[in-house]
């Protein structure tokens, strides 16, 4: 990518380890990243630096992935859980593009947001 036209992602995820692995693996494919490490932080974060996409776990305490999503309606999730049935329930979240398995495949990952972007592959 051209410098200046990287596309931005939040990466949420109430465990820092696996927000700062998925950060580091974006970042060597070209995207600029940041993380939040709840549901509320990810709501302050977003007004601040107005991500092109959010990368949100979905098993969060206190707010749920899905509830920070419909309180962010302009923003694109592309959601991750390791839970069938909160997969099946982020399938009616308007603002959803995709869900992705815990543990997540990070080709897997890259590849939907290359997509989701309309960027070619590496």
């Amino acid at each position: 990518m051209v410098e200046g036209t990287k596309k931005t992602i939040l990466i949420v995820d109430d465990h820092s380890d696996i927000a700062i692995s998925i950060s580091n693996y974006l970042e060597f494919n070209g995207f600029k990243t940041f993380q939040a490490y709840g549901g509320e932080s990810a709501i302050k974060l977003c007004n601040k630096e107005k991500p092109d996409l959010i990368l949100m776990d979905i098993a969060m305490p206190k707010m749920s992935g899905i509830e920070v999503a419909k309180k962010l309606p302009t923003y694109k999730v592309l959601f991750f859980t390791v839970y069938d049935d909160l997969a099946e329930e982020s399938k009616k979240v308007k603002n959803s593009i995709g869900i992705i398995r815990k543990p997540v495949d990070l080709e897997e990952m890259v590849t939907k947001i290359r997509k989701h972007f309309k960027l070619p592959k590496k």
